[in-house]
This record gives C-alpha cells, sequence and structure tokens, in this order.
C-alpha cells in the first residue's frame, strides 16, 4: 500500500517537473518575435499630397529620368535636355 502511494507521487512529480522543463524549454528556444520599427525621424511620405510636396517638378528640383541606366546616358542627358529644361519658364 505504502509503495502505490509513493510510486505514484513519484510519477506525479516526475510528469510535473518534465511538463514544466518542457514549457522552459519551449519558451527559451521559439523565434523570437519581430519587433515594429519606430520610425525617429519624420517621414516626408506620410501621404502622396506630401510626396508633391517635397519634389514638386515644377520647382528647382528637376528628377533624372528612369530609362537613364548608364554612366554615358546620364552624362548625355545632362549636357543636351538638362539645360534646355533650365532654361524654359516654369509651367
Amino acid at each position: 500500500m505504502a509503495v502505490d502511494f509513493e510510486l505514484a507521487l513519484f510519477v506525479t512529480l516526475a510528469v510535473l517537473t518534465g511538463a514544466i522543463g518542457l514549457r522552459f524549454m519551449w519558451i527559451s528556444h521559439r523565434p523570437p518575435s519581430l519587433w515594429t520599427v519606430k520610425h525617429s525621424a519624420v517621414d516626408p511620405f506620410v501621404s502622396p499630397s506630401l510626396w508633391i510636396k517635397v519634389y514638386d517638378s515644377s520647382g528647382p528640383f528637376i528628377p533624372m529620368p528612369n530609362h537613364l541606366k548608364t554612366q554615358d546616358e546620364m552624362v548625355a542627358w545632362m549636357t543636351k535636355e538638362l539645360p534646355k529644361l533650365t532654361a524654359a519658364p516654369p509651367e
């Protein structure tokens, strides 16, 4: 009778210890959760209207076309087309 009680107690303690151990192993070995990035600077691209205010094409900034890939094409555009765009009156 006493042996059955001791055996049941030790089995219960072993299962409980194993469950707690597995729980701590599962917590410590799971992949970390991704942290959201908090921007410390002001992001000017919150809305499309702000994008227009920052990069207004009628202002002094003239964007380079996206189709220019090589350095020779960019230099040719800057020497031929860019002076035409800067000399033209703003629209």
